[in-house]
């Protein structure tokens, strides 16, 4: 049980109390909050995060390298239990990237995607 973060990742309130999020969906929100967390960003705790600054937007890091990163902070998410499918689209040109993926959780099955705009 975690609590309930909207779709700006602020805090959900309805009148004057906290919302909670269980199950499949809260193992969403944990998926969202880890691959959009950059290392070293939390000063109380340095290693949290995904090293895009360290590693993934470094013109050198190969795109497999780039996956593997991606694929071990997702095994590492606690409901997660496999990775059934994982694609990650990378634009040279824009230097935009797409992940999508669909994992078996303790809860169910789950499609997840990660752009730019979600």
């Amino acid at each position: 049980m975690n609590i309930f973060l909207d779709s700006n990742n602020d805090i959900a309130m309805v009148d004057g109390g906290l919302l909670l999020v269980t199950g499949i969906e809260e193992i969403r929100q944990l998926l969202g909050q880890t691959l959009r967390s950059f290392q070293a960003d939390w000063f109380l705790n340095l290693d949290l995060g995904l090293p895009y600054l360290q590693t993934m937007f470094q013109k050198i890091t190969s795109l497999a390298a780039i996956e593997g990163v991606f694929l071990e902070a997702i095994a590492a998410v606690p409901g997660v239990l496999d990775i059934e499918t994982f694609n990650l689209s990378f634009d040279k040109t824009t230097r935009k990237a797409d992940v999508t993926f669909r994992v078996t959780t303790s809860d169910g099955v789950l499609d997840f995607t990660l752009s730019e705009e979600s």
